[in-house]
């Protein structure tokens, strides 16, 4: 049996991760992002926190006892308040459409290893699938307000027109932050039917990746450390394609979301 040794920069990482605690968390506010995405903002327990990219579990012990599902957080680390932008897929979230301002859940969190290093100065690569882009606006919000200088090329895919979330917000984001550049692209666009679109169609691939990082590529610049969230089979699709230009697998992290 093999042992893993953890670097010292990832223990310090690790070390440095915020708390959890459980709490009952009223809930201020429901948002329409979408026809099956909604944005839940929550009251925060006095001093807590997290790192842009974390999640936190929740419960309804009342409805379904022990049973918890992990949500990333939407939200900036500087806000008051905390956000879930969550869809509407299964039981535990049917219910959670049944909620309305002034009712509490119970939250637990921050946990999560997909978390942005705010140590470093690198430039950064964000890959989103539908909703799996809520914990990579958690990183874009918080990149903004902190005036980072890093550079984040976020390449978000989506079916259609109808399922982008945080789209108007993102368009201000890029036009108030000049280090932050977005690339929408839709995979199952059909012409005449849909809303009228003039963005890129289509899945990720390599020739997008590189044209889109080109000025990047061409300066020479080490290659930008990558998130990428999203359904399982789009993670590893762009973890061996990015392996396969040039980046180590060290610097790819992801997370699964449905």
């Amino acid at each position: 049996i093999g042992s893993i040794v953890m670097s010292t920069t990832m223990q310090e990482r690790r070390r440095n991760r915020p708390k959890s605690i459980k709490w009952q968390a009223e809930l201020l506010e429901v948002i329409d992002e979408s026809p099956d995405v909604r944005t839940f903002r929550f009251r925060k327990p006095e001093g807590w926190t997290f790192i842009p990219g974390q999640y936190v579990m929740v419960f309804f012990p009342e409805v379904f006892g022990k049973k918890n599902r992990a949500y990333s957080i939407a939200s900036s680390p500087n806000n008051e308040y905390l956000e879930l932008t969550i869809k509407l897929y299964g039981i535990f979230t049917h219910h959670m459409w049944t909620q309305k301002p002034g009712d509490v859940w119970t939250l637990r969190g921050p946990y999560g290893h997909y978390v942005l290093n705010t140590k470093s100065d690198r430039d950064v690569l964000l890959i989103s699938a539908g909703v799996g882009v809520t914990p990579n606006m958690s990183m874009m919000r918080w990149a903004t307000e902190e005036k980072l200088e890093r550079r984040f090329l976020h390449l978000y895919s989506n079916k259609k027109t109808r399922d982008m979330v945080f789209d108007e917000e993102i368009d201000e984001i890029c036009s108030d932050n000049k280090h932050i550049k977005n690339i929408h692209t839709l995979t199952r666009y059909q012409e005449n039917v849909d809303d009228v679109w003039d963005g890129r169609l289509g899945r990720i691939s390599e020739s997008m990746i590189r044209e889109e990082l080109s000025e990047w590529l061409d300066s020479g610049r080490e290659l930008p450390e990558v998130y990428s969230c999203g359904p399982e089979v789009m993670n590893m699709m762009v973890k061996e394609l990015l392996i396969s230009m040039g980046w180590d697998e060290k610097d790819i992290h992801y997370e699964k979301f449905w």
